[in-house]
């Protein structure tokens, strides 16, 4: 007999089968988990008709955690009665010949469940959370068929995301694990209910999930299943550490993508630059729908309802135009609102009041400002405040997209929930003289370079490449941005917030 040590230097396989009534979210759930498209994914039932087992995990000591996914529950009186009477003569004419020739669902069905009594190690049963557990009639006959798999059960409430009818006002989605949880008391294979929504889940709970389920796996898989566990979370940690940099690359485009042209009219060097916003803005959001398996297109509808950025001018000093020269200097006139998906820029009314006001407040400092600033031709150049207003889109649309269900095919999100947006103007907020200080830094070191990389109206400057920017300014930004997205997440779900904080800062 092999001793405790030894057995936990030993490659496990551990088998999870996920079950659940017919047309809850199963298969969604399972690609989501997986990353690849398995199965069927339509608003019906028996849709999946066998059970199929894929490799949801492996380690390079040769651990693996498999998913098996089964046919929803249809018929469960019946399927229970079978199941059953499997081990009788008529019990197996009914199966291996009736069943099979009269009524092939059915018989997929009862070959699932022996399926998962034989391969599973733990069942994952998903429940449509939209329903009060005392209303679900078909609770009560699939309970008897999870008792008849003698496996250790866990739980799994989906459509959490969806804000069911019948919940109350300011009720949480604790509150519908707890009711779910009581309503279960007393069933002796139930051992956990947990929260993992298929349509609005990240990867914290899937992690949670894994960690709970080392409860019930076998002994002598405990040390193979810890480094599957441990692999799981390595691989999630650095997916967010790869959208980081995503975002970090994106903003730093943006933040040192300065348009300089020739005295007069901007509108060609505006647009240039809008242009080129809108197409860091497109990349990112390709660069997030890659790193989790998803599909859609870079332009949804969703980011084009976000304030658009605004612009910064800095010209050259005319004597006959000091006042709203002065303005745009000084700052004032940040309200060029960039119309991104037009690719034109308008100034609104209150823009153009500020531009006034500061005109008559700078024009007596004008003078001698060309020499101190060294400006030989008009700059084009996103303002700060722009700058963290993008910061705000770029943690939101992370959100969005690592929250997203694969098995519900391309992206495609409705409004983003209030919570998110005001726990990322929070949280910005609070780091505020951190971004600022590294927006100084950014724009500063990209006015040094203007030089080298002159341009006009109508041949713009290229922006600086990834390669050309300090190291240790994108390792900055980035850091910065690795946190904001942990807090993020830390913040909304402070239940687990061990999750979040083991991740390296």
């Amino acid at each position: 007999m092999a001793s405790p040590d030894a057995t936990a230097t030993l490659p496990a396989t551990v088998s999870l089968c996920l079950i659940s009534h017919t047309n809850v979210g199963k298969t969604t759930l399972a690609r989501t988990l997986l990353g690849q498209d398995v199965g069927e994914v339509q608003d019906g039932p028996h849709i999946t008709q066998s059970a199929q087992a894929h490799r949801l995990l492996a380690t390079p000591e040769g651990d693996e955690l498999r998913l098996w996914d089964t046919p929803g529950f249809g018929d469960s009186v019946r399927l229970h009665r079978r199941l059953s009477q499997a081990g009788q003569p008529l019990g197996w004419f009914l199966t291996q010949v009736w069943d099979r020739w009269t009524d092939p669902a059915f018989f997929l069905s009862q070959r699932a469940m022996l399926a998962a009594r034989d391969e599973a190690d733990i069942v994952l049963y998903l429940v449509n959370a939209t329903e009060a557990p005392e209303d679900c009639g078909y609770l009560a006959p699939e309970l008897n068929i999870l008792a008849w798999l003698d496996k250790p059960v866990v739980v799994v409430l989906n459509q959490l995301g969806r804000a069911p009818d019948h919940r109350l006002p300011g009720q949480s989605d604790s509150d519908e694990q707890a009711r779910w949880a009581q309503h279960l008391q007393g069933h002796r294979s139930i051992k956990a209910v947990l929260p993992l929504d298929a349509f609005a889940r990240c990867w914290v709970h899937e992690s949670v999930l894994l960690t709970t389920l080392a409860a019930w796996v076998q002994p002598a898989a405990q040390g193979g299943y810890a480094r599957l566990v441990t692999q799981w979370q390595q691989h999630n940690l650095q997916r967010l550490t790869h959208a980081a940099q995503a975002l970090g690359r994106a903003l730093l485009a943006a933040a040192t993508d300065i348009q300089t042209g020739a005295p007069g009219p901007h509108r060609a060097a505006q647009q240039h630059l809008a242009q080129r916003v809108l197409g860091c803005r497109q990349q990112l959001t390709r660069d997030l729908l890659t790193l989790h398996h998803l599909s859609g297109q870079a332009d949804h509808p969703l980011w084009r309802r976000l304030d658009a950025p605004a612009l910064t001018i800095q010209t050259p000093l005319d004597a006959k135009r000091l006042g709203l020269v002065g303005a745009i200097t000084s700052g004032a006139a940040t309200g060029l609102g960039a119309d991104a998906m037009a690719g034109g820029l308008t100034l609104g009314l209150g823009a153009l009041a500020g531009a006034v006001v500061g005109g008559l407040a700078f024009a007596g400092a004008a003078l001698g400002a060309n020499k101190v600033r060294q400006l030989e031709v008009p700059t084009l150049s996103l303002a700060p405040a722009a700058l963290t207003a993008l910061l705000q889109e770029a943690l939101l649309k992370y959100l969005a997209v690592a929250h997203f269900g694969r098995g519900r095919g391309d992206f495609v999100h409705e409004d983003l929930p209030a919570e998110w947006q005001q726990l990322c103007g929070l949280l910005v907020a609070e780091r505020a003289q951190a971004i600022d200080g590294l927006w100084r830094q950014a724009q500063q070191w990209a006015q040094a370079q203007l030089p080298h990389r002159r341009g006009s109206a109508a041949a713009p400057a290229p922006p600086p490449s990834d390669a050309e920017v300090p190291e240790a300014l994108a390792q900055a930004l980035n850091g910065l941005i690795s946190e904001l997205l942990l807090a993020l997440l830390a913040r909304l779900y402070p239940q687990h917030r061990d999750v979040v904080q083991a991740a390296p800062r």
